[in-house]
């Protein structure tokens, strides 16, 4: 009996042996299945993660494409900064910044960029031997990211009241919007020579301080002028020029042109530090003259609705410098916007004076006498009204803003003030195109509303 119990557990031990080496096989087969499947993960989210890297570059390169003209070299370097920002501490970084191509398609406005890597694996690599058995060293991944780009050129006017209205505080809030619009539209890091965009600023008051530009739009290659305030021009005889962008030497019938026929001045009131400054995407020059902006006068707003159109006519185009001619209106890659803004209601015009009557005491023949008789004035005059949408001023503001539309333009309001109902208010948003109108409230409103619209121009021309 003892020998056989010593028998089956003889057995009994055997049978243990048999079945260990295939529980050991089964293991190491458990954990290469196992370990295979974190190998594979780790690939997923590396391959997820160098997608979005890939994405991240192309918008990257896309915004910088969008507002200037870059080197294959700079494309690249913008396409490494941002894997390297957004792939930090990811292992495989240097790999995929050393695989990193890209392609430009100028013609549809299209950035390709793709990348590759490898991650190694850790499970089925078991002593060296598996992985020669089982599966590679390493698995491959890449990735492909293709985003538009805008392939158009912006061209900007920044119209802002600075009338006798806006305090100093006021003041110094514009300077900051306006500081920002360019800042987003203008980057700082953008070299002159390659930026899309280009940003006139028009100041006005009571007229626009045209500074070195006044004397030739008011006649000054033929008459005696003098004051850089420009006001605004009339329709003489059988030409209608006054609300339209026809250029400052229309007038052919006669040489020299009669002074009617030029632009007026008729005020002193333009602040003399607030100039207007053409086209330009030089921030050097869009900065400084920002930063001298001085209230003072009253509202013509027409007249800077008007000067702001023309900084963008290429009608205009023999008034600016080379540097600052707009493009044509025809330009298939050339957007052009405009804002306006104001805190207050219009309440000035002007009008060319030929003669006008002058009444007065004279003594004549032993007696005192009131007499009135016609003098010759040939002069432009300024003509005070009562604010109100429907007075001069504003009506030929809001026929102004139409002609710019009517001409490709599209047009910002913001009225900075607390009453949407106050002529202002209404002025903005008849000229403002659809959707396009903003009402700031608060100095931080209007910081923003700037902002804002500079985003949304930017969105735009993205989108196109």
């Amino acid at each position: 009996m003892s020998v056989l119990l010593r028998l089956l557990d003889r057995f009994r031990s055997q049978r243990q042996g048999a079945v260990l080496p295939v529980f050991a096989l089964m293991v190491i087969f458990m954990v290469v299945i196992f370990g295979a499947a974190v190998d594979v993960t780790r690939t997923v989210n590396a391959r997820e993660k160098l997608s979005y890297a890939l994405d991240a570059g192309a918008l990257a390169v896309a915004s910088e494409l969008s507002t200037s003209v870059l080197t294959d070299a700079q494309i690249l370097q913008v396409l490494t900064d941002s894997f390297r920002g957004n792939l930090d501490g990811a292992s495989f970084m240097e790999k995929a910044i050393d695989n990193l191509d890209f392609t430009i398609d100028s013609d549809n406005g299209i950035v390709t960029v793709t990348s590759s890597a490898t991650l190694n694996n850790y499970f089925i690599d078991i002593g060296g031997y598996m992985q020669k058995s089982l599966g590679p060293e390493t698995f491959s991944f890449g990735a492909k990211s293709q985003v538009t780009y805008s392939r158009f050129n912006v061209e900007l006017a920044l119209v802002v009241d600075v009338t006798g209205s806006m305090s100093s505080s006021d003041m110094r809030t514009l300077r900051a919007a306006s500081t920002s619009a360019v800042n987003i539209l203008l980057p700082e890091d953008t070299p002159e020579k390659d930026a899309k965009v280009r940003i006139s600023l028009v100041p006005y008051s009571q007229g626009v301080n045209l500074g070195d530009y006044a004397s030739k739009v008011k006649g000054g290659d033929f008459y005696s002028v003098s004051g850089n305030c420009v006001t605004e021009r009339q329709d003489y005889k059988n030409y209608e020029v006054m609300l339209t962008d026809a250029t400052y030497d229309y007038y052919l019938d006669a040489n020299p042109p009669p002074i009617q026929t030029f632009f007026g001045g008729g005020s002193s009131n333009c602040s003399s530090t607030s100039k207007m400054v053409p086209l330009t995407r030089d921030r050097d020059t869009l900065l400084p003259a920002i930063a001298a902006l001085t209230d003072k006068g009253g509202t013509a707003g027409q007249t800077g609705i008007a000067w702001g159109w023309y900084s963008l006519s290429p009608n205009f185009a023999n008034v600016w410098p080379e540097a600052s001619i707009p493009a044509a209106y025809s330009d298939s890659e050339t957007l052009k916007f405009a804002i306006l803004m104001t805190d207050g209601d219009n309440n000035r015009y002007y009008r060319y004076v030929e003669t006008e009557e002058k009444c007065g005491w004279s003594y004549s023949r032993g007696s005192w006498r009131w007499r009135c008789q016609d003098v010759e004035v040939n002069d432009w005059k300024e003509q005070s009204e009562s604010e109100n949408y429907d007075n001069t001023s504003s009506t030929r503001s809001r026929a102004l803003c139409e002609g710019m539309k009517d001409a490709g333009i599209e047009v910002f309001g913001v009225y900075f003030g607390t009453s949407n109902s106050s002529a202002g208010a209404k002025n903005m948003q008849s000229c403002a195109s659809e959707g396009n109108y903003y009402q700031a409230s608060s100095s931080d409103e209007l910081v923003q509303a700037f902002a804002n619209i500079a985003r949304k121009i930017q969105a735009i021309y993205l989108s196109k």
